[in-house]
């Protein structure tokens, strides 16, 4: 939460530049170090830097590549229409780890090398996320009801043509839809 990295601190281009080359399996630290310096012109980044970021940019890759097999795994196992279950359960997590970091909020707020306007910026994008998680769950929830909807009135229209074909009155029809289907 401190000071940006030196990579972070990098223009755009440059910074692009690392990270393609980062990529390449081809190109060692040291090569895209000296690279990245010849190009700026002066050294901006130092062989530290690069690996400290390399390492955080594949711990990133690698819970990132987690987070996708396991979601896999559960669409697999459950299959594919609960994915929206799949959606509610990762929403949950985040909203933990969200708390989680709220809880240390204050020992964030008491370091030192966070400025009252930094803490400021990270407590607004919390609660950013927390209210954009509210709303994509807010989503969540319409869509299903309206599929929901749309299923019931399926249902029914089915019901209603099966049920005049078989000679059922409307009586018997208008139970049918009430107690079963719930129309």
């Amino acid at each position: 939460m401190g000071q940006k990295s030196a990579v972070d601190k990098l223009p755009k281009n440059l910074r692009n530049k690392l990270i393609e080359m980062l990529q390449n399996p081809a190109v060692t630290q040291a090569e895209i170090v000296d690279a990245i310096n010849a190009e700026a012109g002066e050294p901006l980044i130092s062989k530290s830097s690069m690996n400290r970021y390399a390492q955080k940019m594949k711990h990133f890759a690698d819970k990132s590549r987690q987070a996708k097999e396991i979601a896999d795994a559960y669409i697999e196992k459950y299959g594919s229409e609960n994915r929206q279950t799949l959606g509610k359960v990762i929403n949950e997590q985040v909203r933990v780890a969200v708390f989680d970091l709220i809880s240390e909020f204050e020992e964030i707020r008491a370091d030192p090398r966070i400025k009252g306007t930094e803490a400021a910026d990270i407590l607004y994008k919390i609660s950013r996320g927390l209210k954009e998680l509210e709303q994509a769950e807010k989503l969540n929830a319409e869509r299903t009801q309206h599929i929901r909807q749309e299923a019931l009135a399926d249902a029914a229209e089915i019901v209603e043509k099966e049920a005049k074909s078989a000679g059922l009155d409307e009586n018997a029809l208008e139970i049918i839809k009430h107690k079963i289907l719930g129309i």
